[in-house]
Order: C-alpha cells, then structure tokens, then sequence
C-alpha cells in the first residue's frame, strides 16, 4: 500500500485511522522516524567503537610485524617452512599442549621439560637451535597477532601502455614508401600518356605511328639524351652505396651501442637484474653486485655466480612478487636439487647452462679488477642500467676499441685517496724533484685522464 501522503486526494478518506485517533500515515510516520533515529543511533555508536579499536589493532600489528621482523625472520616465514615451521596457527595448535611463551622464549630449555609437541617439533627440524629471544607474554602474543592477520601482497598488475610515442622512424620510412610507389605510378602514366599523344601528333602530321619499343628501351634513349643529369644521378647513387657498405662495415661483429640492436640472448633462468641490483626505494632489493659477481675487483672476470649463491636466499624465498617469479625460483631449486617442501637438499643437481653476453676479442685483453679496484667505476658505466631497466642481462655498449680508447682519453682518474698513484701524486705535488718537470704538464687542465698514464699504450690491452 502507498503512503496516505502520495495517495491521491479521494483516496485518503478511504484510509482507516489508528485507535488512538491519529491517521495510520502519520502514525506510521512518526515509528518510522523513531526506528530510524535508533538504528542511527546504533551505527554511530559501532561506527565510533570500531574507529577506537582499529588503530589499537593496526598498532598491535604494526609492534608485532616490528617484532616479527626483527626476532623471528631469519628462520620463519609466516604461511610456509624455512629453517623452522611457518608461524601462522602456532598459537592454536599449541593451545592445551604446552606453554607456548616458554617455549619461544628458551625452546632448549623448554624441551628438558620432555613436552611432546616440543619434542616432536626438534626431532623435525633438528639441528638448528632456536636462539633464545628476550621477549614478554604482550610481545609474543604481538607477533603471533600479526602472523595471524598477515595477507601476502597482491602484486601490481602491470597497465597496458597509454599514449606511447610510437616508432617515428619506421613510419617515416613507410610513408617514404608510399609515396615513391605513387610517384611510380604516376611517372608511367604520364610516360603512357606522353607516347599517345606523340603518336596521335605522328600520325596527324602523316608520319604514321611510332615504333613499338619497350620501356627498358626507351628509358635508355631518354638517359642518351640526358646523359648530364644521368652523370651526377648515377655518381650519387655510387657514392651513397659506398657510403651506407662502409658504415656496415664498422659494425660488424659489433653488439650494443646506438648503431646496432643490444645482445639479449634467451637465458635458462630469467634472472631479473633490476630486481636485485635496483634501488630499495623504487621497491627493489639493493643488493651489491659483487655480492654475485664476487671476483670483480680481484680478477680479470667478473665470474658467474654458482646455483649455491642463489640459494642462499632462495632456501628461503620461495616464491616470487609474480607468477613468472615463482616459476624462475622454482628453476633455481631444480638446478640446485633442493626440495622446498621438506627443506632439504635431494642431491639431484643440475648445472645453468648460462649464456655468455659480454664477449671481446681473444687478441684484446681486459682486467675488471684494473677498472674496479683501480679505476673506481662503477658497475653502470660499462654494463648500463643494469639495476633499473633489465629484466635480462645485456651487453649496452659497444665494447669496440674506439669505444675504449675515447673512454681513456676522457676518463678522468681518481688520484686523491688511491693508493695506486700515491708516487705519482708525491711527484705531481712536488714532493720529489724526481719526474716533476714531465709531469708538471699533465696538472694543466686540472686533471690527469688514462690516456696520460699510459692508457693509449698498445701493449695495455694488446700483448
């Protein structure tokens, strides 16, 4: 039934009225505002009693991820095994079989107790001892709080690229393309149209028609007659043939640089260097190169990390941001032979058969712990933005020996603090008389470059 207000005007007598005299709308009307008022009233009231406890929650399990992350994450993970049992649904299932806080607190001490969950929890995960922690009861019931609210991140879906410039070179080219067919075609339709009037003009004047010939013949009559233009024409076409062949020839053989496409070879395990490598606040792990890369500044070679340098993290990440992380991690664990559910290694290894990326001439050698150690550069500047836009490894620049030589002949060497060149900088300061006139020369633009210290010296690299 409608309101008696929304009723039409001979509608409303029809309506009955209340036993207390007042008409059902209004009556109906007024419990209404009431009903309402208190259910308000009701929402308020929880409204302000959830807004008091969520920030006591949301601190108690901030304190608890503090905790967590501090006492507990080198051997736990919160939904899955690592050194120890993953802590989420500790606290129930020890509830009524053992006093959870002692154990956590001095598990070695609580297992003389002879509790048989503790026993049972050593005799799985035995050797490793629990360090004893200095926590209370509230610390404790902290971090089990946080394990127990924890939700594992959702990874950002990556957005489909809006509003990227596209390749304005290619279209150039196409639309060049284009218009050379146009002008084809139109080119031999005038050159048709040019012989039909030719012949009607032929045969008003009572010549009769011309002579049938081909194109190819006629084109070579028209360049006889213009053999001056033909001349600079062909002359250009040879000299840009010769031009484009020579600019070939520089790079062949050449990977990486402005001039050639990067070498980017298909690797067994898509081992994500940006991840690893990039900034901690773009969201990355930050790890030192030579943390990998561990013979950089002692040897000729970088040297590739074996599958044991991997797994000292990845006994315990398991998983990855992503799908596609997941399943690199899970390549590493195979060639490694190690079994995450059980925690152990199967003794089944596999080596990675890696892609070499950076590749120089047999006759051309390079120390990388000359320029690391020495030379103090950083990893970037041969290797590019290897920790900011390279999910695969590849070789950025050239590696030609103009390449090399220009960065000697502008690379400015770090004397100051180096105790490779601490005789050069006694004889540049004028702390000895030995040298210091040979030397005074090279102070003039206020710095000394490789190719001063003997950098373009062939048997520097050529031996």
């Amino acid at each position: 039934m409608l309101p008696r207000l929304f009723l039409p005007p001979d509608f409303r007598d029809l309506l009955p009225s209340n036993p207390l005299g007042m008409p059902l709308p209004a009556c109906l009307s007024r419990r209404s505002i009431r009903s309402i008022r208190t259910a308000f009233a009701l929402i308020l009231s929880l409204s302000l009693s959830a807004a008091q406890a969520q920030p006591a929650d949301a601190a108690l399990y901030a304190s608890g991820e503090k905790l967590f992350k501090g006492n507990c994450a080198s051997c736990h993970k919160v939904d899955s095994k690592m050194t120890g049992p993953a802590l989420r649904g500790a606290k129930v299932k020890w509830e009524g079989k053992g006093d959870l806080y002692a154990w956590v607190k001095n598990s070695q001490a609580y297992l003389k107790t002879g509790n048989e969950l503790a026993v049972k929890i050593w005799d799985e995960y035995k050797p490793t001892i629990m360090t004893p922690v200095a926590l209370t009861n509230e610390e404790i019931d902290a971090i089990f709080y946080y394990v127990d609210n924890w939700a594992p991140p959702v990874a950002d879906t990556p957005k489909p690229p809006t509003g990227e410039p596209t390749d304005q070179g290619s279209n150039n080219w196409l639309w060049l393309l284009v218009l050379a067919l146009l002008f084809l075609i139109v080119g031999l339709s005038l050159s048709g149209v040019k012989r039909s009037l030719a012949n009607a003009v032929s045969e008003a004047e009572g010549k009769g028609t011309l002579p049938e010939t081909s194109r190819m013949q006629r084109f070579r009559a028209w360049a006889w007659e213009h053999k001056v233009f033909m001349s600079f024409v062909g002359l250009f076409i040879t000299v840009w043939v010769i031009l484009k062949l020579w600019d070939a020839a520089w790079v062949i053989g050449v990977y990486g640089g402005d001039e050639v496409p990067h070498y980017k070879p298909e690797q067994p395990i898509l081992f994500n260097h940006t991840l690893h490598a990039g900034k901690a606040n773009k969201g990355n792990l930050a790890i030192n190169c030579q943390y990998c890369h561990s013979s950089a500044e002692k040897s000729k070679h970088a040297g590739i990390p074996s599958v044991n340098v991997c797994m000292n993290c990845h006994k315990a990440v398991s998983t990855g941001r992503t799908e596609a992380g997941t399943k690199e991690i899970k390549k590493i664990h195979q060639h490694a032979g190690w079994d995450p559910e059980k925690g152990a290694f199967t003794g089944q290894e596999e080596p990675v058969r890696w892609v070499k990326v950076h590749n120089l001439p047999d006759h051309a050698y390079f120390s990388h712990a000359t320029h690391v150690s020495v030379g103090k550069l950083e990893c970037q500047e041969c290797h590019g933005p290897i920790d900011e836009q390279m999910d695969v490894a590849e070789q950025w620049a050239p590696l030609t020996m103009k390449w090399c030589i220009t960065c000697h002949n502008e690379r400015e060497v770090k004397m100051a603090g180096n105790g490779y060149y601490d005789e050069v900088m006694a004889r540049l300061n004028g702390d000895t008389i030995l040298g210091h006139g040979e030397l005074k020369k090279y102070l003039e633009d206020g710095k000394i470059t490789v190719k001063e210290l003997g950098g373009w010296e062939c048997a520097k690299c050529h031996y």
